[in-house]
C-alpha cells in the first residue's frame, strides 16, 4: 500500500480547502429547542393541565403579588414576569399541575436542562414524604415534588413504573418556607432514552397537617445541539501544519537554488 503526502503548496492549499469547508459549520450557533408552552404562566393555565384529588381543597391558581390567592400569606412576587402558579387552600388536599410533551430532537448529541423556580410555602411543622401522594388516609404527607412521568400514569402515581425521573421532592428536615429557588436539571440521559415520545411534566403538592403554598414559575425543558467548536480547533491544525509545510518546502527550494 503507497501512502502520499502532500506538500508545500500542495498541502497548505489542501488545508484551506478543508477549513474553508468546515468553516460554515463551526461558525454556526447552538440550535435550541424548547418544549414547555406558557412556563410562565402569564397566559394563565394554557397548555397546563390542573387536577386536585376528590376531596381537595384548593388548587393550583394564577398568582401575582406578594399574597397567597387564599388565605393572603405572605409570598415572594413571581421572579418572572407578572403571574407564577400557587397552590393554596384552607384544607387538606392533593392538587397537581402537569404538561405532556413531546422529544422531537435531533438524532445527533443533545444537551437537555429542565429549569424551573419553586417556592416552597409550609405553614405546618414539618415536611413528611411517605410513597403516596394521597391526602386522604390517616398517614401524615406533606410534601412537594416535580417528576417526569409517562402519559399513560394515573396524574397522582408516584409508582417507580410511571415515574420515570424525579426532579425534585422535600424531605423531612428541608426548610420549611423557602423563597423561589431556581433549580435546573440535566435531562440528557431521558431524552436519549425516551427520544420521539411523549411524556409528562408534573408539579404535585400535598397536605393533610397545615396549609402549603407551592410556588411554580420559569418552567422550561430546552434541548440543545451543541456548537461544533472541535471543527475550529481542528481546521486552524491543519492550516498550521499546512504553513508549515509550506515554509519548508520554500527553504528547500532556497537552497536548490543557492
Amino acid at each position: 500500500m503507497r501512502i502520499s503526502y502532500l506538500t508545500g503548496p500542495r498541502a497548505t492549499a489542501a488545508a484551506l480547502a478543508l477549513l474553508l469547508t468546515l468553516a460554515p459549520q463551526a461558525s454556526r450557533p447552538a440550535r435550541a429547542a424548547s418544549f414547555i408552552v406558557n412556563g410562565g404562566f402569564e397566559a394563565g393555565f394554557a397548555g397546563w393541565t390542573r387536577l386536585d384529588s376528590l376531596g381537595s381543597d384548593g388548587t393550583f391558581f394564577q398568582q401575582s403579588g406578594t399574597q397567597s390567592p387564599v388565605n393572603s400569606s405572605s409570598v415572594p412576587a413571581p421572579p418572572g414576569g407578572t403571574f407564577a402558579a400557587m397552590t393554596d387552600s384552607q384544607g387538606p388536599g392533593t392538587h397537581v399541575l402537569y404538561q405532556d410533551f413531546a422529544f422531537n430532537v435531533p438524532t445527533n448529541e443533545v444537551f437537555a436542562n429542565l429549569n424551573f423556580s419553586l417556592f416552597i410555602g409550609n405553614r405546618a411543622d414539618r415536611f413528611a414524604a411517605p410513597a403516596t401522594l394521597d391526602f386522604s388516609t390517616p398517614t401524615l404527607n406533606q410534601q412537594a415534588r416535580v417528576d417526569i412521568m409517562t402519559t399513560t400514569a394515573d396524574p397522582f402515581s408516584v409508582a417507580p413504573g410511571d415515574v420515570l425521573f424525579n426532579a425534585y421532592q422535600t424531605r423531612p428536615g428541608d426548610a420549611l418556607v423557602s423563597g423561589y429557588t431556581t433549580i435546573s436539571v440535566d435531562l440528557t440521559a431521558l431524552i436519549s432514552s425516551q427520544r420521539g415520545q411523549t411524556l409528562r411534566l408534573r408539579f404535585a403538592e400535598v397536605d393533610n397537617i397545615s396549609v402549603f403554598q407551592l410556588g411554580v414559575d420559569n418552567v422550561s425543558l430546552v434541548s440543545v445541539v451543541p456548537e461544533p467548536s472541535g471543527v475550529v480547533l481542528l481546521g486552524t491544525g491543519l492550516l498550521g501544519a499546512g504553513l508549515i509545510g509550506l515554509r519548508g518546502w520554500l527553504r528547500s527550494r532556497r537552497a536548490v537554488v543557492a
